[in-house]
C-alpha cells in the first residue's frame, strides 16, 4: 500500500512539474539570446533551467566548461541546467514504470530509481566532457599545421594579429575547431583585451598543454621583443618531434595490444580449423574399433 501510494505521488508530482514548465514556456516570450528556430521542448527546458538558477561560482565554472566545449551562447547554461533537472525526473519515472509493469519488489524499485536519478543528473555533464575531449584531441591534432602556417605568414611580413587572422581563415575547413578558437581570440582583441590576456585565455579555454605553452611563448616573445618567427619555428620543430615520438610509441605498443586478440580470438579458430578434422577422424576410428 505504501509503495503504491509513493509511486502515485511521484508520478503526480512529476506531471505537475512538467506541466507547469511547459505552460510557462508557452505563456512567456522567449528570453533574449534564445534563437527563434529552436524546438518548443528546448524552450521548455530553458525555462525550467531559468526557474532553478545556480550560484554564481557554479555558474562561472559551468560556463567555462561550456566554453571549452565550444558552447558559448548565453542560453546554453540554463538549457543545460533544465536538461539536468528534466532527466533527473524523467529517467526515474521511466524506470519506475518499467519496474511496476514487470512486477518487481520494492528493493528493486528503489535501486532502479536511484540509478536512473544518478544517470539523469550526470548525463548532461558526461556529454559536455565528451565534447570537450573530442575538441581537445582535434586541437592537438591540428597544432603542427597551425604553427607551420603562422611561421609562413610571419616570415612573409605579416604581424602576429594579421597572421592569426589569415591562419584562422585557412584552417576553417581543415581544422574548424582551431579556426573557431582563433576567431574568439580576435573577438576578444576587438573587445578591448590585450594580446597577452587574449593569448592566456586561448590557452586556458582550450585546455591543451601545447596550446598553453604556445600562448606562453608568444606572450614572452611579445613582452621581451624576441623574434616571433624563431619562437614559432622552434616550437613547430619540437611538436613535430613529439608527434613522431608519439607515433613510434604507439607502433611499439601494437604488439602488446595484439596479444589478447590473438590469444582469445585467432588461436582458438586456428586450433579448431587445424585440429578439428583430426579429432573427428580420431573419434571415428575409436568408435570403429570399439564396435567391430
Amino acid at each position: 500500500m505504501l509503495a503504491a501510494f509513493s509511486i502515485s505521488f511521484f508520478i503526480l508530482l512529476m506531471s505537475v512539474v512538467v506541466g507547469v514548465a511547459h505552460w510557462m514556456s508557452m505563456r512567456q516570450p522567449a528570453p533574449s539570446g534564445l534563437p527563434d528556430d529552436l524546438p518548443v521542448w528546448v524552450g521548455t527546458i530553458h525555462q525550467l533551467g531559468l526557474s532553478n538558477p545556480l550560484k554564481s561560482a557554479d555558474a562561472r565554472r559551468i560556463r567555462n566548461r561550456l566554453a571549452s566545449a565550444g558552447l558559448r551562447e548565453d542560453w546554453m547554461l540554463p538549457a543545460l541546467r533544465g536538461a539536468t533537472l528534466a532527466l533527473l525526473v524523467a529517467l526515474p519515472a521511466v524506470s519506475l514504470l518499467f519496474v511496476v509493469v514487470t512486477g518487481q519488489d520494492f528493493l528493486v524499485l528503489v535501486s532502479w530509481c536511484g540509478l536512473a536519478a544518478y544517470v539523469g543528473f550526470r548525463l548532461p555533464e558526461w556529454l559536455v566532457e565528451r565534447r570537450i575531449k573530442k575538441r581537445r584531441e582535434s586541437i592537438a591534432r591540428g597544432l603542427p599545421d597551425l604553427l607551420d602556417l603562422l611561421v609562413i605568414s610571419i616570415e612573409c611580413g605579416l604581424s602576429l594579429d594579421s597572421a592569426i587572422h589569415s591562419t584562422a581563415g585557412d584552417l576553417e575547413l581543415v581544422h574548424p575547431v582551431i579556426s573557431d578558437e582563433l576567431n574568439v581570440f580576435q573577438y576578444e582583441l576587438r573587445a578591448g583585451k590585450s594580446r597577452a590576456e587574449g593569448l592566456r585565455n586561448l590557452g586556458t579555454r582550450t585546455g591543451v598543454a601545447d596550446m598553453r605553452k604556445l600562448a606562453s611563448l608568444l606572450i614572452q616573445a611579445d613582452r621581451f621583443g624576441t623574434s616571433v618567427s624563431k619562437v614559432l619555428r622552434t616550437q613547430a620543430r619540437y611538436m613535430r618531434l613529439r608527434r613522431r615520438q608519439g607515433a613510434e610509441e604507439k607502433a611499439h605498443n601494437v604488439g602488446v595490444k595484439l596479444i589478447f586478440p590473438i590469444f582469445f580470438l585467432i588461436m582458438p579458430t586456428m586450433f579448431l580449423v587445424t585440429l578439428g578434422p583430426v579429432i573427428l577422424q580420431l573419434f571415428a576410428g575409436i568408435s570403429t574399433l570399439s564396435n567391430p
